[in-house]
């Protein structure tokens, strides 16, 4: 039987690379997180426009001038 020696070098090797790997798998991407963005913005900017139209119908008058 052969003896297996694990040393302090070997430990901190093998955690540097599950380190990295986990960055790489957990980290978002720069597309993700301008697509979040754009995304967004786009829904934001739609929320005010239809706020605006709705306020904008209710203050409307209309003023029925007839003719006899």
């Amino acid at each position: 039987m052969e003896d297996f020696h694990v040393t302090r070098k070997d430990i901190e090797e093998s955690l540097t690379d599950l380190k990295d790997e986990a960055d790489q798998i957990s980290g978002t991407s720069a597309i993700s997180r301008r697509l979040i963005a754009a995304g967004s913005t786009i829904l934001v900017l739609c929320v005010i426009y239809y706020a605006g139209k709705r306020r904008g119908q209710k203050m409307k008058t209309y003023i029925e001038i007839m003719r006899e």
